[in-house]
């Protein structure tokens, strides 16, 4: 093998490989934010059940 084609696999590795990490840390930080979101929306939805119960 030539030894510029074998640096530029190297280099094509590293890319390939940071894009990897990249992209598995961003779906960690979302998987991270959903459940957040989904609590919130469960605390306002049995506030609002308390109050329609007040209401009765």
């Amino acid at each position: 093998m030539h030894p510029l084609v074998g640096i530029g696999l190297v280099f094509l590795a590293a890319i390939a490989w940071s894009v990897t990490i990249l992209t598995m840390l961003i779906v960690l930080v979302k998987a991270r934010r959903r459940p957040l979101a989904h609590g919130r929306r469960a605390v306002q939805s049995t506030e609002i059940q308390s109050s329609d119960e007040r209401a009765a």
